[in-house]
């Protein structure tokens, strides 16, 4: 082969991620319920796709012959063990779904609902619960009460010292300030008893709460003749008191479910892996367009968008594929390497990196790091987020069960054990754990109890006495 002068042949491999790979990729990291929602989405673009109800998803929901997996729990236990530690104690219902299992909705109740319940607790009479009923009933959005008492005592045929203590005990009510004529009453209402500067913080609302706008702190403080730090504290107090106070429940609690995507549970004497995803795929391809493409009436831009939108469809099953293969492979992987945890409890997890899943698997670390994205796995001890399984092991340990949080755990063990005349010191609690092989410093020690927000010796000590 002959070249020009100057030229010369040069072979070079690259590889190239196409649009699939990178939507595959995207997808192992979605949770059970993002990828539900993104396919939903995907199916909307793409007249190809079918997806059923999420009530209905078997591969998502894990249900079906094929989404069982079996790992025999050693022998020599006895199965009453396990099941003692069982989250309900009661046996388990055959059509339980673990994956459904998602607890108790909760509701954020009304403001006058949440009164309301307060009220009956208070053990009064019918009458005055009839008045409380009333007056409830005559607050405004800002919790203001806005209606006639002596209307509402005469009403039900009450003295209005009858109607002021009803509404008294309201204005106990959570939140402070609830029941109030207007701003000052609500202000005053939320001052606690416990702040040093109460009275003068009550007088400053009721007399002179526009000086929190147009003056100094040190102004206010010649005019009161305190201190100018005594009236800066005053006045961030009074900041903090909410001026409206039926505004604190205006809005709804924000209940975001977990939906686990691995569910790992004990059952006759095995351990049983539900991996959502482990059906059938959801996905189908629509029969009608599909058929269309065979209709000699449609033009070749139809045909040809059809064949684009079947080709796309074809992928995002494959990719769904993979994804349900790949989630399996990591939770069987986990399973097998945090077998303790799953057996015993907390108490035995494990040091364990990504990097030595991704070897188990097979797989490049990075993968690993994409399927532990926002996942959970539901346990017999409840729910944890994938993550939670990745555990460094103590500095200078050798043994696999000398984990950070095994050390963090035995220095709350010792110290809730000690003997409250004598309680240890950092330094007999590291000899202590060096005893047991962990090799830890006196530092670290301080900086595990602190994080645990348990006080020193000396103030254990002093707390007893």
């Amino acid at each position: 082969m002959v070249f020009a002068k100057g030229y010369s042949h040069v072979q070079k491999q690259e590889q190239r991620i196409t649009a699939s790979m990178i939507q595959g990729l995207n997808m192992l990291s979605l949770p059970a319920q993002a990828m539900y929602d993104y396919l939903v989405e995907l199916s909307m673009a793409n007249p190809m796709l079918n997806i059923p109800e999420p009530r209905s998803l078997d591969a998502f929901s894990g249900s079906g012959e094929n989404r069982e997996s079996y790992i025999s729990i050693e022998a020599g236990r006895d199965p009453a063990y396990y099941e003692s530690y069982s989250r309900s104690g009661a046996e388990i219902d055959e059509d339980f779904d673990p994956y459904y299992s998602k607890g108790v909705a909760l509701e954020s109740e009304a403001l006058a609902g949440s009164l309301k319940l307060q009220l009956s607790m208070c053990r009064l009479s019918p009458v005055e619960e009839a008045i409380g009923l009333e007056i409830i009933g005559d607050l405004d959005e800002s919790g203001y009460f806005t209606g006639n008492l002596e209307t509402i005592c005469l009403l039900y045929c009450q003295s209005l010292e009858v109607g002021r203590r009803v509404l008294s005990i309201i204005q106990g009510f959570q939140p402070r300030g609830i029941a109030a004529a207007n701003v000052y009453e609500a202000l005053c209402l939320q001052v606690d008893p416990g702040f040093p500067y109460g009275d003068l913080a009550k007088r400053i609302i009721n007399e002179d709460l526009q000086a929190l706008c147009d003056s100094s702190p040190g102004e206010c403080a010649a005019r009161y003749k305190v201190s100018e730090s005594c009236m800066s504290q005053i006045f961030d107090y009074i900041r903090s008191l909410e001026p409206r106070p039926g505004n604190c429940d205006e809005r709804p609690i924000q209940v975001n479910y977990i939906t686990p995507d691995i569910v790992v549970e004990r059952r006759d004497g095995e351990l049983r892996i539900y991996v959502s995803g482990e059906g059938d795929n959801p996905l189908t391809i629509n029969d009608y367009y599909l058929h269309l493409l065979d209709q000699p009436e449609l033009s070749s831009e139809e045909k040809h968008y059809l064949r684009q939108s079947l080709n796309s469809a074809k992928a995002l099953i494959h990719s769904v594929d993979i994804r349900r293969q790949t989630l399996s492979r990591a939770a069987h992987a986990l399973v097998a390497l945090q077998r303790d945890f799953f057996l015993n409890g907390p108490e035995s997890l494990r040091p364990l990196t990504m990097q030595q899943l991704a070897d188990e698997m097979g797989v490049n670390v990075s993968t690993v790091s994409r399927i532990v994205q926002d996942k959970y796995v539901s346990t017999s001890w409840g729910m944890f987020p994938l993550k939670r399984f990745f555990v460094r092991a103590l500095n200078g340990c050798n043994s696999a069960v000398l984990s950070v949080d095994a050390a963090k755990r035995r220095i709350e063990e010792l110290i809730a054990s000690e003997n409250s005349a004598s309680p240890l010191s950092d330094d007999e609690i590291c000899s202590q754990l060096e005893k047991e092989g962990f090799r830890i410093s006196r530092r670290t020690v301080s900086k595990y109890r602190q994080a645990a927000g348990i006080p020193s010796c000396v103030k254990r000590k002093r707390k007893e006495t």
